[in-house]
């Protein structure tokens, strides 16, 4: 959320040539933990609440985030 924030504020960012972040292993649904759904929708929501506030903070920003 802070890189998001930062591009809504107005930073600009490059792209480094072969940087990049590796995630060891696949996650398959029979490994996820019993709460995964309701997990899920509490991150939604705190996204949605998240980029309202943005729009109050940097009401002049014509950039969003997904």
């Amino acid at each position: 959320m802070m890189v998001c924030e930062l591009h809504v504020s107005g930073y600009k960012f490059s792209v480094l040539n072969n940087a990049f972040i590796v995630h060891r292993g696949l996650k398959t649904p029979s490994s996820f933990h019993r709460d995964k759904e309701a997990d899920q929708e509490k991150n939604r929501q705190l996204f949605r609440q998240f980029k309202f506030e943005l729009k109050e903070k940097y009401p002049d920003s014509s950039r969003k985030c997904y």
